[in-house]
């Protein structure tokens, strides 16, 4: 058997070009196809994600509100609560004072002024005594006293021995009301 070989070797050159040729544009078909496929692929899972995303922030968003309300809501509670912790510890049992003060006061002793200076921790009394006993009997009592302190007791309070119009002044220990508490 005989070969012949009518092809020129140019054209051999050129349908060995077209087949490589033919090879590569099904190679590129494919390539577009699969680069496509993948394309559609991430816009769908780009979608779902957003979708996911969305959902998660509005979720997050009610949960922030509805917090931000209970912070505001709790903020407010702290605050009064603060308030109401203020006017206690400033509080101070007024009757505790008097009632101290009644032991050391008699029959004969009157009073026309009581001032009490929160702010100086001061108290002034002012009254008329009908005895220099029971006035003296006032002053050391005061002096004994764990509220009061200080006691200005001004001489001219006892150089009558009757009808004596004084005037005393005396420091006050308002924690030591407060610790009675």
């Amino acid at each position: 058997m005989l070969i012949l070989n009518l092809v020129s070797q140019d054209l051999k050159k050129e349908i060995k070009l077209r087949h490589i040729y033919k090879m590569f544009k099904q190679i590129n078909c494919i390539l577009i196809i699969i680069t496509i496929f993948v394309a559609v692929i991430m816009l769908v899972a780009k979608m779902i994600l957003q979708n996911n995303f969305n959902d998660t922030v509005a979720q997050t968003t009610l949960i922030t509100r509805d917090t931000q309300g209970r912070n505001s809501k709790i903020r407010e509670i702290n605050n009064r609560l603060s308030f109401v912790e203020k006017i206690q510890s400033d509080f101070v049992i007024w009757s505790l004072l008097f009632e101290d003060l009644g032991k050391y006061v008699s029959d004969d002793l009157n009073f026309y002024s009581v001032k009490i200076d929160r702010e100086a921790k001061t108290i002034s009394l002012r009254g008329r005594a009908k005895t220099r006993s029971s006035l003296l009997a006032l002053k050391d009592g005061l002096e004994k006293s764990n509220i009061f302190f200080g006691v200005d007791f001004p001489v001219k309070n006892i150089l009558e021995k009757n009808d004596i119009d004084f005037d005393i002044k005396a420091n006050l220990n308002l924690d030591y009301l407060k610790e009675i508490l």
